[in-house]
């Protein structure tokens, strides 16, 4: 019954299982897990399905790693049958995820505690494998269950239903973009990593720091010690710290000598140090085994790119029937001197188009993509262009080429800043991505306060938000990512704000998720409109609040940004201050994004009489129409 329900995607999708399954990492195997699960909520031939995974982890895993994991997918299996039992519709992805956090977790607590004599220290050692474990498998289910759902959901677009051969070809292009995903996620793991053998000079001036205000700062010889002889005072207490770091069971005696006539409280300072170097000497410590999983994982990473390219390269290489639109793209290209021999369609969530062809040109004649995309432009009546990726000249063997239809608008932007007064950097973070996709990203990060600290915390927002999404995560999974990092960083009060515009240059859209952020305008000539959210900022509760705002951006629109002391400068403790805006904004004559910018930042300095209280940054976004064909 259930092999009559399988495809070639589902049969694909479980020996795929069996080879990411031989990708281990310390004995570990968080992609495996992540990879069965997500396949387990979105095809069916399940029982086939685990005894792949299964196939796969008994090559890779020892004995005692295999009986752990077998048990592991056991009890998610269970589970899930019980709930699809009570519940036939409820096994979803998002409660798939949920069943394999769960069974992680408990199998880790489980195993910890089996452990026997020393359990706790077994449990402490493997503490950071363990969460990386988590993270990886969390992340990767996302990117998997990606995956997967795109390859049971694409549905080819031209006159009837078009041939499998052709259907895989598109998926095989696909998978390629999933490899290259996973590649970048690789390469993303192995920047700025790499142990350390000794504390920097930074960690000993903040443990120099802390042990002299701890110690001296009520001792009745202070100011003799770090004013009459400051010098000498610091030499010794870095002496000290040094020797500390080398020795594990300092004693009083092996202090410098002229340290321990001087000192009233050698004592208590011999004490506090070795305290606070063993706290930081733990701290390096779980920094490098953090910083090695890291890199085995972005090893396994890799390994899972190389796993699923080769899967796309075996993927039915015979020659297809073209259907009608398409036949007359292949003859117009011949006439060109390009020759196809497979061509297909499909089409995005948001309309938008892509042709895929394989092609090759006669020797001595060299044509190049955009040569191509132009032809099947004509065709279809819309600008086409070569998708990122695509060779730029057709060569002289058959290979796979991607167009797409290229995107209606374009976005031109502008920026104005101003530093809080008395501060030399500003405290707000902003960026603008434009995205292969064919979306305009604009992200603005206020961090709280203002200086350096709030500074260095809003860049973290935006570089983590950067990263995600170049890598190929979506927006709602970069979020989650990076509430996790801030709800456990070292600094649990320190947040940022997230103000989040996605704007799609295909049909206009525009999508806003705003965290903590100050209000958005969209600006249509006279007519304003308000995009306000009471969402908190990331890593204030324990879930993510990312409510999406949607608007229908058309020619001429500007999408208006801004942190919130734009807003303050309008009116310390004005409650109207975004129907100020809003009534500013109105009124204003600016024609661009850039000139735009700048009224909104002098009406605000001009409001507060130029003392700006907090730090002030607008970001403006254009939409204009580009020419058609």
């Amino acid at each position: 019954m259930c092999m009559r329900k399988l495809g070639m995607k589902d049969l694909l999708v479980i020996v795929l299982g069996a080879f990411i399954n031989l990708f281990v990492w310390h004995d570990r195997n968080p992609v495996g897990v992540a990879f069965f699960c997500a396949a387990y909520a979105l095809i069916p031939g399940k029982m086939l399905l685990a005894m792949a995974a299964l196939f796969g982890m008994a090559y890779a895993l020892p004995m005692t790693s295999f009986i752990r994991y077998t048990g592991l997918i056991t009890t998610v299996m269970a589970m899930a049958a019980v709930l699809k039992k009570w519940r036939p519709a409820g096994l979803t992805p998002v409660v798939m995820c949920g069943l394999m956090v769960l069974t992680m977790v408990t199998a880790g607590v489980g195993y910890g505690l089996a452990y026997g004599e020393g359990w706790q220290q077994h449990m402490l050692d493997t503490l950071p494998e363990s969460a990386m474990e988590l993270a990886a498998a969390f992340v990767c289910y996302w990117l998997f269950a990606g995956m997967i759902a795109w390859m049971k959901g694409w549905r080819p677009v031209g006159r009837g239903n078009m041939p499998m051969k052709e259907e895989a070809m598109i998926t095989k292009n696909q998978l390629h973009a999933f490899s290259e995903s996973f590649r970048k996620l690789s390469q993303s793991f192995e920047v700025d990593v790499s142990p350390r053998g000794a504390l920097n000079d930074q960690e000993m001036q903040d443990i120099f720091n802390a042990v002299t205000e701890q110690v001296c700062k009520d001792c009745s010889r202070c100011s003799y010690c770090w004013e009459n002889v400051f010098e000498d005072s610091c030499e010794s207490a870095y002496e000290i710290l040094k020797l500390c770091s080398e020795r594990v069971n300092m004693k009083k005696k092996d202090l410098p000598e002229r340290f321990r006539q001087r000192c009233v409280r050698s004592d208590n300072f011999l004490a506090e140090a070795r305290r606070m170097m063993g706290l930081a000497q733990t701290n390096l410590s779980w920094q490098n085994r953090l910083a090695e999983s890291r890199l085995a994982l972005a090893g396994q990473f890799g390994e899972v790119a190389d796993v699923i390219g080769d899967f796309s390269k075996q993927i039915s290489d015979e020659p297809v029937r073209k259907g009608a639109p398409e036949k007359q793209a292949v003859h117009r290209l011949a006439a060109q001197k390009i020759n196809v021999r497979r061509i297909a369609a499909s089409d995005r969530s948001n309309g938008r188009k892509c042709v895929y062809i394989e092609a090759k040109t006669p020797k001595n004649i060299e044509k190049t993509a955009q040569e191509a995309a132009d032809i099947i432009g004509r065709v279809y009546g819309r600008r086409y262009l070569p998708r990122p990726g695509t060779a730029s000249l057709i060569g002289h063997r058959w290979e796979m080429l991607s167009f797409e239809e290229d995107v209606r608008y374009r976005t031109i932007i502008g920026d104005a800043r101003m530093v809080r007064m008395g501060e030399a950097v500003s405290g707000d973070s902003f960026t603008v991505m434009h995205m292969e996709s064919g979306q305009t990203v604009l992200s603005l990060s206020d961090g709280m306060g203002s200086g350096e600290k709030a500074e260095k915390e809003s860049n973290r927002i935006i570089g983590l938000l950067e990263q995600l999404l170049s890598t190929g995560f979506n927006r709602q999974s970069a979020i989650r990512l990076i509430h996790s990092v801030v709800l456990s960083g070292s600094e649990p009060h320190t947040y940022s704000t997230l103000d989040l515009a996605t704007l799609d240059l295909f049909n206009g859209k525009c999508e806003l998720i705003k965290m903590g952020a100050a209000a958005s305008f969209i600006k249509n000539g006279p007519d304003v409109k308000k995009i306000t959210s009471e969402a908190l900022p990331p890593g204030v509760l324990p879930e993510p609040e990312n409510e999406v705002k949607t608007a229908e951006m058309v020619h001429g629109d500007m999408l208006v940004m801004m942190s919130d002391g734009v807003l303050m400068g309008l009116g310390q403790d004005d409650d109207r201050n975004e129907e100020k805006m809003a009534e500013f904004l109105k009124s204003c004559q600016a024609v661009n994004p850039q000139e735009l910018a700048n009224a909104i930042l002098n009406h605000a300095m001009a409001a507060c009489h130029y003392e700006a209280e907090d730090d002030m940054t607008v970001l403006v976004c254009g939409l204009y129409r580009k020419p058609k064909l």
